[in-house]
């Protein structure tokens, strides 16, 4: 009996002191939390200024308490959390319910990305549209992020169409009103321009136009002597069209240019230390002055070159000037080149694309050609990571540029790799022929002129194309030389 009751005196002393041991805690037997979220795959998809509600399912979390972590900073002390971010991006949030017992821990992705509002361009004259009664004018605006959008058109505040395109006519004169927007999901936009609606269209009754502007005068001629340099003296213009090279820093060189000044002193440095100078995609230009007039003697006279290899032909149309008014300026008349491509049917004269500037970083530049195509020129942000390829120093939202356009014929070979076979001669940046002929000078209607002299040279990239990661098809040019001083 004495030995029960023993036995029982120790019993109860030992849970006595596992009570004391655990200091009133409650004991737990359930599992440690888990943790579920409503993506399978921990990751969300948010845009920029949302709000994403993330709910967790939880089990097992008994006198739990919950931290939310982002960056290794609590940001959120309750079950459930309210994300926003500004700025696109990848997040990581970790989610945190610890018990007294255990903690345990689950963390999500959030990508961030912009919102994708649309983005409306159309070239409109400055003083709006003008069109002959009872004629059709198509109007195709280029809208970004257009997918989805909804458009609407009105005349005078009245309705008339919901398609992204819109053929305005009117059988009575007059100017009017035209409304364009868009809207998706993410937001709006919308223009507003006038249409003149006449029965005569200023210049329309000129029959004494001609193709072919008066013939170079001949009159100041500036012989060189022997402190003539061989090479330019002055780059006049630098007008290129966008490209991945256009305000790049690392390869392309630019620090910021953003005046014509500016732009023409980076062309100049640049061609001083034997760099390339990038002119863009199809039309970009570079303009370069002597300080001597370049004979033509009938042979080789000008030496253009640039930085291409085999298999990289990027060609640009050669056009030179003589100053026929003697004022020192490039404004006189362009005669071009005759090439190999010269006689070609898919060679395309006065072809002039408009280009863009985009609404936001990061963004292709669109553009619009005569002919009623559009396209793009891409952004590479993997190898040109500049916030944009549209020439900062240009002011404007979209200009033309004007020239010959060559066919393209770049092409993506079975190995992979993307070849642009050169033309048989006659071009800048084309192959190792570097060397013109002013002799080769033409009318617009491609007959022969005959020019003395030149004072000015313009090289133009002439291809409108592309090679996928490679980018646009860019005129580069190293260096305009009077070959005369040198042969």
């Amino acid at each position: 009996m004495k030995t029960n009751t023993h036995h029982i005196l120790i019993t109860a002393i030992c849970l006595f002191l596992f009570a004391g041991c655990n200091m009133g805690r409650e004991l737990y037997n359930e599992p440690a939390p888990l943790i579920t979220f409503d993506v399978p795959d921990g990751q969300y998809t948010v845009k920029t200024g949302q709000t994403l509600a993330i709910v967790p399912q939880i089990s097992y979390d008994t006198g739990a308490s919950y931290t939310w972590e982002l960056d290794g900073i609590i940001v959120g002390t309750d079950k459930y959390f309210t994300f926003s971010a500004q700025e696109p991006g990848t997040y990581f949030l970790t989610f945190k319910v610890t018990r007294p017992d255990t903690t345990v821990s689950k963390q999500v992705k959030i990508n961030v990305i912009r919102k994708a509002p649309p983005h409306i361009y159309l070239a409109v004259p400055e003083n709006g549209y003008s069109v002959l009664t009872a004629t059709g004018l198509t109007l195709r605006p280029i809208v970004d992020n257009g997918k989805n959008a909804t458009y609407l058109w009105k005349v005078d505040q009245v309705e008339v169409s919901r398609d992204s395109i819109y053929t305005f006519t009117s059988s009575r004169e007059g100017n009017y009103d035209v409304f364009f927007s868009a809207v998706n999901e993410d937001g709006a936009d919308e223009i507003l321009f006038r249409v003149n609606v006449v029965d005569t269209l200023p210049g329309s009754g000129d029959t004494g136009a001609t193709d072919d502007p008066p013939l170079p005068s001949g009159k100041y001629y500036r012989p060189s002597n022997q402190g003539s340099n061989a090479h330019w003296s002055a780059v006049l213009e630098y007008t290129p069209a966008p490209g991945q090279f256009i305000n790049e820093l690392e390869t392309g060189g630019f620090s910021g240019e953003n005046t014509p000044e500016k732009a023409i002193h980076y062309a100049e440095k640049r061609l001083q230390q034997g760099l390339f100078v990038s002119l863009g995609a199809f039309g970009g230009y570079l303009v370069a002055g002597f300080d001597h007039s370049i004979v033509n003697d009938g042979g080789y006279n000008l030496q253009i070159t640039g930085n291409t290899h085999e298999n990289s032909s990027e060609p640009g149309i050669v056009w030179v000037m003589q100053d026929s008014n003697g004022n020192g300026l490039p404004d006189d008349t362009w005669y071009e080149l005759r090439g190999s491509e010269h006689s070609n049917n898919r060679t395309t004269r006065s072809y002039a694309v408009t280009y863009f500037r985009q609404r936001e970083t990061g963004r292709p530049v669109y553009w619009t050609d005569n002919e009623g195509s559009t396209g793009t020129i891409d952004y590479l942000g993997s190898f040109h990571s500049q916030d944009s390829y549209y020439p900062l120093w240009i002011d404007r939202d979209y200009y033309t540029l004007t020239g010959t356009r060559l066919e393209s014929r770049n092409y993506l070979s079975p190995t992979g790799s993307w070849i642009s076979p050169a033309y048989d001669w006659g071009y800048a940046d084309n192959n190792e022929q570097d060397l013109f002929r002013i002799a080769d000078a033409v009318t617009p209607k491609g007959e022969p002129v005959e020019m003395d002299f030149i004072d000015f040279v313009k090289v133009q990239t002439g291809v409108q194309g592309k090679s996928g990661w490679l980018g646009e098809i860019s005129t580069e040019i190293c260096s305009i030389s009077d070959y005369n001083l040198i042969k």
